[in-house]
C-alpha cells in the first residue's frame, strides 16, 4: 500500500495528464471506431482512479490505527460490533440483565435504576426488580416485628384478634402506597416499554415452594417452537432456611411415584426448600436461556406469601416488552409448539387484538403432549356458594370441537392459564391491593376484561397439563403461614374480606356499597382499605358491569348462574 501522500499525488497526475488519443496522433478507424476506443480509455481511467483512492483511503485508515497503537486484527469486526451493540441500543431496558441467581441476588447500580424507574423516563426490567425488591424487605421487616410480637403476646377474644389483623392489613397497604403507587401511576395507561411485534412470549409463573417449578419451566422452553422468542418471569415464593426466626417447616418431599406416574410427597421440617431456579439453569440444555436474560427471577420469603393476586402482581411486572402475555400456575406440561399454536389461535378469534384465550387445562393423566391433542375446554360454567363467601367460582362446561375453524367466546377466564397480546396489561393491569385473596380472583379478572373491550374465547386445543392436586396431596399452601408463624390459625378468614368486600363492590353485590356512592340503606359500606385506587384497578369503560352480568348470566340478588347454553355449545365467535 503507498503512503498517503504518494497515493493521492497518483490520483492527481492522471487527471491531469493530456489525452494521449487527441490531434493526429490518433489512428483514423472510422467515427464508430474512434468513439468506442475514446470512451474505454476514459473507463478505464476512472476505475484506475478509484482503486488508487481506495489505496489512500486505507493507507489513512491503517495510519490512523498505527497512532492508536492498535493493530489491525486488534479491530472487531464492524458487523461483531453492531451486533453486541443493537440488542442495548434497541432494548436499553433490558440492561443490565437481572441477576436469577443466587435468592434476593444484588443488582449493581440497584438505587440508580430504581430512580430511573420511579421517574417514569428510564424504566428497566432490573430497576422494576429493585423497586419490588425493596418494598419485598421493608415486607419482610414488618411481618417479623408482628410476628414477634403476636407470639410473644396473649392470646385475646374476638375484639383482640380484629385489633392484631388491623395491624396487619394497615401495615400491608401503608407499604404499598409507599413503595409501590409511584411507580403504577408512573405508567398508567401506557406500557412501560416498548412493544415488541416479533412474536415473542413473556410467560408469568408465581410460585409458592413448588417441587415442580424446574420441570414446568424444562418443559415450556423444551416444548417451544421458538424458545429464543420465550422470556418468563417466575416469582419464587419459598422457605430459604435463611431466617431463624421463621424455620422451614412442610417442606414437600418426593419420595416416589405413584401408579399413575404422579410424584408422591410427604411433608418434612426443617429442611428449606430446593431453589429450582438453580436445577433448571444447570442443566446445559437450558443453561443459554438463563445467561440470555431469559429467565427473571424475583425471590420472596415464605413468610411474606400474600396469596396469587398479589404475587401475579409482581410477575406481571417482570414483563419486558414482548408481544404477547401469558399467564400460567407453576406444575405444568407443556406440548408440541404450544407458543406458535396458542398465537395462531388468538389470532383466529374475531375480535383480535382485544382478546384473551382461557381455559382449565386437563390433568397430567389425560394430557397429550403431542398431536392429535385433546380438544380444548370451555369455562362455561359459575356456582356461587356460601362457604366461598358467595363469590362466583368458575368452572368447566363444554369442549371445543376438533372441526371448529376459529376459538369461540366464554363469559369466564382461569386465573391459571390465559394468553394474550401485551396490550392487555395497559387496559387492565394487575392489581397490588387484592392481598389475601383466592377465591374472586377469576371473577374480577373476567369482568374488568371484559368491561375494558376484551373478549374471551376458548383454546381450539388442550396445549398445556396441569397437575390437581386435592388437599391430601400434601402441598405447602400460603394461608398455612398464619398458624406456622404468627400462631393465629384463624387470622386469614379476618383479613380476607377486605378484598372480598373489593370484589363485590366491583361486581355490584346489593349488600355492599362504597363510601364513594354515600351508601344506601340496608347496606353493608366497605372500608377504604378495599376501595383503595379501585378507580384504576376496576371496571373499564367500554362497556358496563351491568351488560356483563346478563352476558355471564349471573344473578347476584337470587345468588345463581345461568346454564349459559351459548358457550358450552360455541355459537358466539
Amino acid at each position: 500500500v503507498r503512503a498517503p501522500a504518494e497515493g493521492c499525488a497518483v490520483v492527481q497526475s492522471i487527471e491531469s495528464r493530456p489525452n494521449v488519443m487527441d490531434g493526429s496522433r490518433r489512428r483514423r478507424r472510422g467515427p464508430s471506431s474512434s468513439v468506442v476506443s475514446g470512451a474505454a480509455f476514459r473507463i478505464l481511467v476512472l476505475l484506475l482512479a478509484i482503486a488508487v483512492l481506495v489505496s489512500c483511503l486505507l493507507a489513512l485508515r491503517l495510519e490512523a490505527i498505527a497512532a492508536d497503537g492498535r493493530s489491525l486484527l486488534d479491530a472487531p469486526p464492524r458487523a461483531a460490533r453492531d451486533e453486541e451493540a443493537a440488542p442495548r441500543q434497541r432494548q436499553p431496558h433490558l440492561h443490565p440483565k437481572l441477576p436469577h441467581l443466587p435468592a434476593f441476588p444484588a443488582i449493581a447500580g440497584e438505587e440508580a435504576l430504581r430512580d430511573g424507574t420511579l421517574r417514569g423516563d428510564r424504566p428497566t426490567v432490573a430497576g422494576v426488580a429493585s423497586v419490588l425488591y425493596r418494598h419485598l424487605r421493608e415486607l419482610h421487616e414488618s411481618n417479623r416485628r408482628i410476628a414477634k410480637g403476636l407470639r410473644n403476646g396473649k392470646r385475646g377474644g374476638p375484639r383482640r384478634r380484629d385489633e392484631e389483623a388491623a395491624e396487619v392489613r394497615r401495615s400491608y397497604f401503608d407499604l404499598v402506597d409507599r413503595n409501590l403507587r409511584g411507580m403504577e401511576d408512573a405508567y398508567r395507561g401506557r406500557p412501560m416499554f416498548p412493544i415488541r411485534r416479533d412474536g415473542s412470549v413473556f410467560v408469568s409463573v408465581a410460585s409458592f415452594r413448588e417441587h415442580l417449578l424446574g420441570e414446568t419451566l424444562a418443559s415450556a422452553f423444551g416444548q417451544a417452537a421458538r424458545p429464543d422468542k420465550l422470556f418468563v418471569g417466575v416469582i419464587v415464593n419459598n422457605c430459604f432456611g435463611t431466617d431463624d426466626d421463621f424455620p422451614c417447616k412442610g417442606t414437600a418431599e418426593v419420595t416416589g411415584r405413584d401408579g399413575r406416574g404422579l410424584d408422591v410427597l410427604r411433608s418434612v421440617d426443617g429442611v428449606a426448600d430446593a431453589n429450582h431456579i438453580e436445577t433448571f439453569c444447570a442443566n446445559s440444555t437450558f443453561a443459554g436461556y438463563c445467561e440470555a436474560g431469559q429467565l427473571r427471577v424475583l425471590y420472596v420469603h415464605e413468610v411474606d406469601a400474600l396469596g396469587p393476586a398479589v404475587a401475579r402482581y409482581y410477575s406481571s411486572r417482570l414483563w419486558g416488552g414482548e408481544t404477547y402475555f401469558m399467564q400460567v400456575d407453576s406444575h405444568l406440561r407443556f406440548a408440541r409448539d404450544w407458543d406458535v399454536l396458542l398465537a395462531e389461535d388468538l389470532r383466529l378469534t374475531s375480535s383480535f387484538p382485544r382478546s384473551v384465550l382461557s381455559t382449565y387445562p386437563p390433568g397430567f393423566v389425560n394430557f397429550r403432549p403431542d398431536p392429535p391433542y385433546l380438544p380444548g375446554t370451555r369455562l362455561c360454567r359459575c356456582q356461587i356458594r356460601v362457604d366461598e363467601d358467595y363469590l362466583p367460582r368458575v368452572e368447566m362446561r363444554g369442549r371445543s370441537s376438533v372441526n371448529e375453524t376459529s376459538p369461540s367466546q366464554t363469559p369466564f377466564m382461569g386465573a391459571g392459564l390465559f394468553f394474550t397480546t401485551a396490550e392487555f396489561l395497559v387496559d387492565v393491569p394487575f392489581d397490588p391491593y387484592l392481598p389475601w385473596l383466592f377465591m374472586g380472583e377469576e371473577a374480577a379478572l373476567s369482568v374488568r376484561a371484559w368491561t375494558a373491550g376484551w373478549d374471551m374465547y376458548a383454546p381450539r386445543r388442550s396445549l398445556v397439563g396441569h397437575q390437581y392436586r386435592p388437599v391430601r396431596y400434601g402441598n405447602p399452601h400460603y394461608w398455612d403461614i398464619w398458624g406456622k408463624f404468627y400462631r393465629r390459625p384463624q387470622m386469614e378468614d379476618r383479613l380476607s374480606p377486605t378484598t372480598h368486600d373489593r370484589i363485590k363492590v366491583m361486581l355490584g353485590y346489593p349488600e355492599v356499597t362504597s363510601v364513594a356512592s354515600g351508601g344506601v340503606a340496608g347496606r353493608r359500606v366497605a372500608s377504604n382499605y378495599s376501595l383503595v385506587e379501585l378507580d384504576k384497578y376496576g371496571l373499564g369503560s367500554r362497556r358496563s358491569r351491568q351488560e356483563y352480568l346478563q352476558f355471564a348470566e349471573i344473578d347476584l340478588d337470587k345468588r345463581t348462574c345461568g346454564g349459559l347454553e351459548w358457550c358450552a355449545e360455541g355459537t358466539l365467535q
